[in-house]
């Protein structure tokens, strides 16, 4: 009877697939939200506040220069590309930000996308073991049918 363990063994196959699965599409679903949260974050939060700070280091700057006596409205003269080259590295700064926290968040989407994927996988693997399991439980009752006559008769 050897036919009831395939049968068990495969249903118990399908049924740990199913699990797994289901554990890795909840995985994903909280990557995502993870990523959502981080991308929110640096936009409501990480970005102000860096421009925050800029715009102050730029005005304590300004005011460094006024207190020095220089002409910081001359364009062209030390104080004014000084100025200038500040407002092009703070622009960097912020373009690079915003590119890593995209990045970080495409990532974070990526993850999800394989974990779904690998949850998909689980089912499937649990699947193919359960119709294995269908099978060889087939055979050993068609290999066995002089054995248990009762079965097919």
């Amino acid at each position: 009877m050897a036919f009831v363990g395939n049968l068990l063994g495969g249903y118990q196959a399908r049924e740990i697939g199913r699990y797994n699965e289901s554990i890795l599409q909840k995985q994903a679903a909280i990557n995502t939200r993870n990523a959502e949260i981080k991308r929110t974050t640096f936009e409501q939060v990480t970005l102000p506040q860096l421009k925050k700070d800029q715009e102050r280091n730029r005005s304590n700057q300004f005011v460094n220069l006024l207190s020095s006596g220089v002409d910081v409205s001359r364009i062209g003269d030390t104080p004014y590309l000084v100025m200038l080259e500040q407002s092009v590295e703070d622009a960097f700064d912020i373009s690079v930000q915003s590119y890593n926290s995209q990045t970080a968040y495409e990532n974070e989407l990526n993850t999800s996308l394989i974990l779904q994927a690998q949850g998909r996988a689980k089912a499937f693997e649990g699947e193919v073991a359960f119709r294995t399991g269908i099978a060889k439980a087939g055979a050993d009752i068609f290999m066995n049918k002089d054995k248990y006559k009762s079965l097919l008769g």
